[in-house]
C-alpha cells in the first residue's frame, strides 16, 4: 500500500472500530447529522493562518459516507506538504470510546488551550509519522490527526503539530464540557 493512502486507511480503521450498531428510537429534538458541527465550516482564512492550505480542504471522498462522523482535512504546509491535518466530529461517540479504540495507542492526558484532551499515537504509523488529539465538547467528540503523506520524509513532530493546530483552531470547535 502506498503511504499516501495511509491517512484514509487510518480513518477507516477508526470509524470501523467506532461505528458499532446503535439501538433505540430517534427522539424529537435530538440533533442529527445535519445539525452537527462540520469541520469544513472552519473559515479558510483561519486555516491559512495555521500554515495549512485551505484550498485542499475537503470532507469525505466521493462515494464514502460515514453517518456517525463529519470530516474535513487539509494539506500543509505549502509549498511542500508533507502531512495531512484531519478533523473528525461525532455526536454519537465519546472521548472514552476513543481511549478504548485499538487503532490508537500510547495515550497521554494533555491540556490544550484550556481544554482537557487526550493525545495518542496511531497504531498504523510510526510515532514520527502520525499523532492524534481528541476532546469532548458540549455537542460531541472532536478528533484531530496529523499524518505524514509519505511524499517526503516527516519534517517535524506530528504531536507538536496536532497540538499547535488544535490550539490555533480551538475557537471554531464547540465549547468544552
Amino acid at each position: 500500500m502506498q503511504r499516501r493512502w495511509v491517512p484514509l486507511a487510518a480513518v477507516a480503521a477508526v470509524l470501523t472500530a467506532c461505528s458499532q450498531p446503535v439501538e433505540g428510537v430517534a427522539v424529537a429534538g435530538v440533533p442529527g447529522q445535519a445539525e452537527q458541527f462540520d469541520p469544513c465550516s472552519i473559515p479558510d482564512d483561519a486555516i491559512a493562518a495555521t500554515g495549512l492550505n485551505p484550498e485542499t480542504g475537503s470532507g469525505w471522498i466521493e462515494g464514502i459516507s460515514v453517518k456517525a462522523w463529519t470530516n474535513c482535512g487539509w494539506a500543509g504546509p505549502t509549498p511542500n506538504p508533507w502531512y495531512h491535518f484531519g478533523v473528525l466530529f461525532s455526536i454519537r461517540f465519546t472521548l472514552d470510546e476513543v481511549r478504548h479504540n485499538s487503532a490508537f495507542q500510547d495515550f497521554k492526558d494533555v491540556r490544550l488551550g484550556g481544554r482537557t484532551a487526550l493525545e495518542f499515537g496511531l497504531a498504523s504509523m510510526d510515532p514520527d509519522e502520525g499523532c492524534g488529539t481528541s476532546f469532548d465538547t458540549t455537542e460531541g467528540v472532536v478528533m484531530l490527526t496529523v499524518e505524514a503523506l509519505g511524499t517526503v520524509p516527516p519534517q517535524g513532530d506530528p504531536c507538536e503539530l496536532v497540538r499547535r493546530h488544535t490550539i490555533e483552531l480551538q475557537q471554531y470547535f464547540p465549547p468544552s464540557i
